[in-house]
Parts: structure tokens; sequence; C-alpha cells
């Protein structure tokens, strides 16, 4: 049986083909439906969207991500004043350049982030301004590094579950910034 023989199936089949076609191309955009088009690689989408504020230029969207992202970073310091040996179940000798080297991790994500702004707004580098976004990342990470790397309890310390959203909260700015 050939297919010209039967021309409706043809068309039938031809149909069906277009309405698959125009389903699957939908659904692509309905799974980001609601999400600004700067955080659709972000592995945090509704939270990047919020950091983002609604920006239409990229460049609006890094400013307010780094904002954010920086915001939550300051809140950090009382934290940060409350670390006791105790709380990672480090012995004493240790506590002390356990909370230096977190003081000096936040510390430096807030300076890197601060450039962040500064290259991105007043120099117009992005290279540079995703260079300072991903040196901040890394900075975060510095802190839960030395708590474990001196054998103490990271995991469900009150810095530990805060610092769970500050990571968050910095790789959105990198995939917001990693669409360049």
């Amino acid at each position: 049986m050939a297919l010209r023989d039967y021309p409706s199936f043809s068309l039938l089949f031809v149909a069906a083909a277009a309405v698959v076609l125009l389903f699957a191309a939908g659904g692509a955009e309905a799974r980001f439906k609601g999400i600004n088009q700067w955080c659709r690689t972000s592995d945090y989408k509704a939270l990047c969207t919020q950091m983002v504020k609604g920006a239409t230029t990229q460049k609006d969207a890094i400013a307010n991500a780094v904002t954010t992202t920086l915001d939550v970073t300051l809140r950090m310091g009382p934290l940060l004043d409350g670390l006791g040996a105790v709380e990672f179940n480090l012995p004493n000798a240790t506590k002390d350049a356990v909370v230096s080297t977190c003081r000096d991790s936040f510390g430096s994500a807030t300076d890197n982030l601060k450039d962040a702004l500064l290259y991105l707004q007043k120099v117009d580098d992005p290279y540079t301004t995703l260079d300072r976004i991903q040196t901040a990342e890394t900075n975060l990470y510095g802190c839960a590094d030395a708590v474990t790397q001196m054998g103490g309890r990271w995991v469900n310390t009150p810095l530990a579950r805060a610092s769970k959203i500050i990571f968050k909260f910095a790789s959105n700015c990198l995939a917001v910034a990693t669409q360049m």
C-alpha cells in the first residue's frame, strides 16, 4: 500500500506532527513561566527572580543580584560575633583561628561583591565583574572549610544554616552574570 493511495492519512500525519511540535515548543516556555529571563540557568530560579527584581537588562539583573547578595552577606555579622568553640565542637585552641578565618572569608566576600558593583556600574568591565562575583562565592565557602579542616562540626549550626542561604544567593549571582 502506498501513501499516495491514502491522501487523508498523509494529511492526518502532518497535522498530528504539527500539533506535537507546537506543544513541545510551548512546554519549554511554560517551564520558565514567572521566571526572569536572566534566571533561567540558575539552580534556584524562584529566589533568583526575586533577587533581580524585574530587571529587563542583564546589567540591571547583575546589579540587583549582587546588591541583594551583599545585603544578605552583611547580615552575617551578628552570627560571626556569636561564634564560639562549642558551636562547632572545636577545641578552644582552634577557636580563634576559625573565627578569624570566618571573619576574613565573609569580609573578603563583601569586598569582592562591592568591587563587582564598581566594575559593573562605573568601569563597565563585565569580565572583572564576573571574576569578582566568582571570587566572592569562593570566599563564602572559606568559613565552612576552616571549621571542617580543624575537625569541627559544621552541620546544623546557626552559621551553617545561614551560610546555606548565602550560598544560594551567590550561586544565583554567578548564574545571572555568566549569561554575558
